[in-house]
């Protein structure tokens, strides 16, 4: 049997003194990269060109291992920032419509100030500020019979001097949003007695 691993006898310098044709060294790779090989051993310079391109440097591992650790914690502190604005937003910054209606029970007017006498008209920018105070409630019973309530305020108060007896076709609604927003501040804990002197 014969040895397919036989040892190759060395190579006889050439018998006519001429140096050893050696095939093109690549370059060497090293930590820092690639270094070129030795002067003595260098292309010329037409084929120089093409052995001068080095192949792309494999991707960093350690770079992408970073970029996901990155956005996994971007995205949980974007969980925890929403969470914490739910929460703030749901139970512990108070209500528009209960503020109202507390300030109601304490004798305010709706936008929290002092009672005003009956005979003031209403302007555009307090309407338009009830009104959104109701809107933004999250209690729907609120948000619904507070802004019937404001819209019939308004409409009443921009009827003209001389039809004054226009008013009473809102009694019936005007009582129905009343009733109905007095049962929805009790809903929630406060009592609106409208009837006190």
């Amino acid at each position: 049997m014969t040895d397919p691993y036989q040892t190759q006898p060395p190579q006889q310098p050439d018998p006519q003194g001429a140096a050893p044709v050696h095939p093109p060294q690549q370059y060497q790779p090293t930590a820092a990269g690639y270094l070129p090989p030795p002067a003595d051993q260098q292309l010329p310079a037409d084929q120089q060109a093409s052995v001068d391109q080095q192949p792309p440097a494999a991707p960093a591992r350690g770079g992408r291992k970073l970029l996901i650790t990155g956005i996994v914690s971007l995205v949980a502190v974007l969980a925890v920032v929403t969470a914490g604005v739910a929460v703030y937003d749901t139970f512990i910054r108070e209500d528009s419509g209960v503020a109202v209606c507390k300030a109601m029970r304490d004798g305010k007017d709706i936008l929290g100030n002092e009672e005003r006498s009956g005979d003031d008209e209403m302007t555009e920018a307090e309407y338009r500020e009830a009104r959104e105070l109701f809107e933004d409630s999250r209690h729907e019973d609120i948000r619904e019979h507070g802004t019937a309530l404001m819209d019939i305020a308004w409409q009443v108060s921009n009827l003209p001097e001389d039809q004054g007896m226009g008013a009473l076709a809102f009694l019936g609604a005007m009582g129905t949003h009343i009733s109905g927003l007095q049962t929805a501040c009790a809903d929630q804990g406060v009592i609106v007695d409208l009837n006190r002197d």
